[in-house]
């Protein structure tokens, strides 16, 4: 009777290991795959400051807002060059990314002096993305493509450019990849 109970208990407990060292392996597999941060060459244009889907685009505000799902790439990046004219983070909620009221939600601030005037891009949190971490501070200088932070999880990043200097490309619903995908061109100067 002491030999089974304790085969018995031998087999539960390896059996409970070996789930939990799966369990563990399948979670940094996870990790891995959401905090991935691959090479990116700068595409053409006004790129897009994350991957991720349009959600909502404003000609007139001069806006693109991206949604990150939880299987986007999260490392934000420049849209083009310019320097980190200031920064600023604003505790919040931790809604949904995709809500209207996510603009409540904890965010980073972040605004470049550029080429084309001042162009601002936010980092939002979601209900999963509890932290952005950001990877420059006021008065760094930024290239295109450049990276600029890391939202963990999901989330939402909305670019703001100056009306009237920028073509807005990005569509509803158009798949992005920060860094590549172009979102906007500046206006042509002889048409104004």
């Amino acid at each position: 009777m002491f030999v089974f109970a304790s085969a018995a208990a031998a087999a539960v407990l390896f059996l409970v290991s070996i789930l939990a060292c799966v369990g563990f392996a399948v979670f940094t597999a996870f990790l891995v795959f959401v905090f991935r941060d691959p090479r990116r060459p700068a595409g053409s244009g006004i790129v897009a400051p994350a991957d991720g889907t349009v959600r909502e685009v404003d000609h007139e505000k001069g806006l693109v807002s991206i949604y990150l799902a939880i299987r986007n790439v999260h490392v934000t990046r420049a849209p083009l060059d310019g320097l980190v004219s200031n920064m600023v983070r604003h505790p919040g909620k931790h809604l949904p990314a995709f809500s209207k009221r996510s603009p409540n939600n904890e965010r980073v601030v972040v605004t470049m002096d550029t080429g084309i005037g001042d162009v601002t891009i936010i980092q939002m949190s979601g209900i999963l993305a509890r932290r952005i971490v950001p990877y420059v501070d006021k008065g760094h200088r930024v290239g295109k493509a450049d990276k600029l932070g890391l939202i963990r999880f999901g989330s939402r990043v909305d670019l703001i450019m100056p009306p009237g200097k920028v073509v807005i490309k990005a569509t509803v619903g158009q798949r992005l990849r920060a860094g590549v995908t172009c979102v906007a061109e500046v206006e042509d100067d002889r048409a104004g």
